[in-house]
């Protein structure tokens, strides 16, 4: 074997080593293309089905969420909460809902029975479920209606939403010496209220048209 043919051979090795390295280095530069598309494609679609869900909730509102029958003044468990309470110090009370005391109001909410589940005429009305396990962490004060049911009506436990309209009152509710409430209702009202705009909007946590 003469030196040109060793040198052919080595040369042509390198090109065969060379042909290799470009080889592999396409197919990882297409392996790593296809994998950065399928992931644009991947993001697209999760983006899509996100936009999709926000949509189908917003139509679900405004299609779903039953009107209002229940007279007086519409209020929710957001303006409770802005009379502060402590069990030290004394907060002003708002004068949002010193000027509702004494006047009709309707709120949606959850009940809990002070003891009877049937021929129910007082019970505490609560803006989540609330069963009082260890796990629950129970509502504060001003997160808390007493609701009396007027002289005469009576209503059933019932375990979804509910509204309550009736003469709203600011006044304490103690158990066993600790204040559980800072509300009171005389109920002339209970109705069930499944698919209430208010009970919607606070599951959902999708602000209602023309709501904040």
């Amino acid at each position: 074997m003469n030196l040109n043919t060793q040198k052919m051979k080595k040369i042509v090795a390198i090109l065969v080593i060379g042909a290799g390295l470009i080889l592999t280095n396409m197919m990882v530069t297409a392996n790593t293309t296809k994998k950065v598309a399928f992931q644009e494609a991947l993001y697209k679609l999760r983006e899509e089905r996100k936009a999709q869900a926000k949509l189908e909730t917003e139509e679900y509102i405004q299609t779903a969420a039953a009107p209002m029958q229940s007279g007086g003044v519409r209020i929710t468990f957001n303006d409770l909460r802005e009379y502060r309470y402590s069990k030290r110090d004394r907060y002003p009370l708002p004068e949002k809902l010193k000027a509702l005391k004494g006047q009709e109001v309707n709120i949606a909410g959850y009940m809990i029975p002070m003891s009877e589940a049937l021929d129910v005429t007082e019970f505490m009305l609560v803006q989540i479920p609330f069963f009082g396990c260890c796990y629950s962490v129970p509502p504060e004060p001003n997160e808390t209606v007493m609701v009396k049911m007027a002289k005469g009506k009576k209503t059933e436990y019932v375990y979804t939403p509910i509204r309550v309209t009736g003469k709203f009152d600011i006044q304490e509710t103690k158990i066993d010496g600790f204040v559980v409430s800072l509300y009171q209702i005389e109920a002339t009202s209970v109705v069930p209220a499944p698919n209430d705009r208010d009970v919607i909007q606070h599951q959902s946590g999708t602000a209602l048209p023309g709501q904040n």
